[in-house]
């Protein structure tokens, strides 16, 4: 079929390609595969190559999977450092409920025993992305109520090739990426190699407010990736390869757990609060990952990766506040107008403290934590007749630690703003631990112009918590299909269960998993004049909605209710130079989410957070009803020009739906010049109209999008 062709859209800029194309090594690892793979999904999904990234340059995750639909963002502090992401109306808190993969291997810190946690794979760096949905819930998890998405890092190229790109923007923005590597003959085989790095700093666009005894300051980050990649290609008829990934991630970031009042963000959204001087997240991430590919005859490919990842991270940030003579106060979401529990920003007492202005405390602690994640997952593929079956497993152990720390206490003097330490305290560790199994198989059988592919997938989980432990164990099952009407028009769908697991910190509260039914059916098929088009309906029930503890919205781990998410995604995209014969391309494409998601049963949180007070009918947190992404461009011999506008309706920010989040409509323009065959020069204008937007209010007050924000930089490839 043709039919996505006209969804490329971008410069002229060729994909990296692998050091072993014969092998079509990438794809084994992967969750597509290629463009080319998405045409015959039994559900639906998309793959973002280069074309789709070099537009804009984008190193927010947020606005990256923004051309994606069925995918719901929420930012936090502005960069995409933490997103939460959605997929199909599921819960979005820091992307617990989608499972997260780099190069096809878990990036999550700990996706068994604390899938909520503050690390996703640098953006910026990556060469593509794949967005699975529905059919994800057989092969893929161990959170699959909404989906998987896949990070591809960037690839051993097939010739000795090197890239340098470097950019610089308001708020002394700067963003470098270079990489270089090739292949080599070695022995029998060929060797491939590459080493990259990738470093995002700025002064950041937020200033942490002054008092009349300290000065105001910028709350910038520094965010560093190197990555090393060899590859090994055995014997003339490459039949099979061995590639070794090594990589790490540093940040150091002047971020916060605090928002504004309402009052404040009216009256300068960009401030933080003098009392976040000291909010900080310090952490590093190492990943490395063996992997072994074999093609053991024509019909069957075995594969097999052998992974490890530790994920280490300080933040140190306020906890609590008390004003002198007054109430304590937690850090986190404060629900309705007559509720106390929970949120500093809940009283203008408390808020004065926080801007120096009068007298009280406040606690900051080092939540110093660390996760690490081995394990080993091994697919076959293997065709026979018309049957192409496809099993699989992967063993993780999962260990996070929460590991000894501070609570330090600061005095607030509000006639001199002096904010000084007071004192400190000692916090015991605990640890928490999962080994998990997970086993998968699936046949697509092949029956001319229809296809079906009936799957099952099996989960096991052993849970500790200090001296308790708790078993888990589960089996879903699905099954989708395609069928070809004609050479430019198929239709697809499935049915397909999924879970969110209950962890060992929930397990042993005698939670229940949260389980999904999802059912999808859409068409995908192109037309006359090169246009493409894919129309989706799903819906997705939920039973046992689980959310976990901790401060960013949540008191308690809880089972919250039933759900049922319902809605269509439909995606255009099309030459508009080519339609018109213009004698010059504009790529062109439309997607659009449309979701309902309500609560069916009321939820019977009643301790303060953002899932209290839900009754039937009301609509899910953080969902809105209507999503709208624009992108066209106009590219010349040796220029061009490119516009992408996405919008989003307004959604709740509690399951009361007592306060919602306005309407936003964000505007960004590129432009490039080619200067010789190997530099490049490109600009960049987000938010042009200089919005002033939401992204939420948790963990604790109004939270701001960035502002506009425009930088220049060159490319280099030889």
């Amino acid at each position: 079929m043709a039919v996505a062709s006209t969804f490329l859209f971008g410069l002229a800029t060729a994909q990296d390609k692998n050091a072993s194309a014969g092998l079509e090594v990438l794809e084994p690892f992967e969750v597509i595969g290629s463009k080319q793979n998405v045409l015959t999904l039994e559900g639906a999904g998309a793959y973002l190559d280069t074309s789709d990234l070099a537009p804009f340059v984008h190193t927010d995750a947020n606005e990256i999977l923004s051309q994606v639909p069925g995918v719901y963002l929420r930012g936090e502090e502005g960069y995409g450092l933490f997103p939460n992401i959605s997929l199909r109306g599921v819960d979005s808190q820091r992307s617990k409920k989608v499972s997260l993969l780099e190069d096809g291997v878990p990036s999550s810190p700990s996706p068994f025993s604390a899938p909520d946690a503050y690390y996703s794979p640098t953006a910026g760096r990556m060469s593509g992305f794949e967005i699975l949905k529905g059919s994800s819930q057989l092969k893929h998890g161990p959170q699959n109520t909404g989906g998987v998405i896949n990070y591809l890092s960037t690839p051993i190229p097939l010739e000795r090739a090197s890239h340098l790109r470097f950019s610089y923007g308001e708020y002394n923005e700067r963003v470098s990426h270079a990489h270089s590597g090739g292949v080599t003959d070695l022995g029998t085989g060929k060797l491939g190699y590459l080493v990259e790095v990738f470093d995002h700093r700025t002064d950041g666009w937020k200033t942490i407010g002054s008092t009349a005894a300290h000065s105001s300051q910028d709350a910038g980050f520094n965010k560093n990736d190197v990555m090393l990649k060899l590859g090994y290609t055995f014997g003339a008829d490459d039949s099979s390869y061995l590639e070794f990934k090594a990589g790490r991630t540093d940040l150091d970031g002047d971020v916060s757990y605090l928002g504004l009042a309402k009052d404040d963000y009216a009256a300068n959204p960009y401030q933080r609060y003098a009392a976040t001087r000291f909010d900080n997240m310090d952490s590093d991430q190492t990943r490395y990952y063996l992997r072994f590919l074999r093609e053991l005859s024509p019909e069957a490919t075995l594969s097999t990766t052998v992974f490890h990842n530790e994920f280490n991270r300080d933040w140190y940030k306020i906890a609590d506040l008390t004003p002198t003579g007054g109430n304590k106060l937690k850090v986190g979401y404060k629900n309705g107008a007559t509720d106390t529990t929970y949120g500093v920003i809940s009283s203008s007492d408390h808020i004065n403290v926080l801007k120096g202005s009068a007298d009280g405390s406040f606690s900051v602690k080092h939540n110093d934590r660390s996760y690490t994640v081995k394990g080993i997952q091994t697919k076959l593929d293997y065709q026979i007749g018309n049957h192409d079956l496809d099993v699989g497993f992967r063993f993780t152990d999962d260990i996070y630690d929460k590991n000894p720390y501070k609570k330090d206490t600061y005095e607030v003097n509000g006639t001199t703003g002096i904010i000084g330490m007071d004192g400190s305290t000692d916090e015991d560790p605990s640890q928490q631990t999962s080994e998990a199994l997970e086993v998968y198989l699936v046949d697509q059988i092949d029956m001319g112009d229809f296809t079906i592919t009936p799957g099952i997938r099996y989960t096991t989980v052993d849970y500790t918590k200090g001296s308790a432990s708790t078993d888990f164990d589960d089996v879903l099952l699905g099954v989708g299909g395609t069928y070809s009407v004609s050479g430019n028009l198929q239709v697809f769908g499935g049915v397909y269960q999924g879970h969110a697991l209950p962890g060992p910190s929930a397990s042993d509260k005698g939670l229940s998993e949260e389980q999904s039914l999802g059912f999808e059916l859409g068409i995908r098929g192109s037309s006359g004049g090169g246009i493409g088009y894919e129309l989706t309906y799903f819906h997705t029930s939920f039973e046992d909605l689980i959310t976990y503890a901790n401060l960013n919205g949540t008191a308690q781990d809880a089972n919250v209710g039933e759900a049922t998410s319902y809605g269509v995604e439909a995606s255009l995209g099309l030459d508009l130079g080519d339609r018109f014969d213009m004698g010059l391309k504009m790529p062109t494409r439309f997607t659009m989410t449309y979701t309902d998601a309500q609560f069916d049963k009321a939820s019977e949180r009643k301790d303060g957070n953002f899932w209290t007070g839900s009754v039937s009918g009301n609509e899910l947190p953080y969902l809105s009803d209507l999503q709208l992404n624009f992108r066209t461009g106009v590219e010349f011999e040796k220029t061009g020009v490119f516009l992408n506008f996405r919008y989003s309706d307004e959604s709740y920010v509690d399951a009361a739906n007592t306060a919602t989040i306005g309407k936003t409509g964000i505007l960004d323009l590129s432009a490039f010049r080619t200067l010789s065959d190997s530099a490049q020069l490109f600009g960049k204008i987000t938010n042009i109209t200089d919005e002033v937007y939401q992204l939420g209010r948790l963990p604790d007050g109004y939270r701001v999008g960035a502002p506009r924000v425009a930088s220049i930089g060159v490319k280099l490839d030889f």
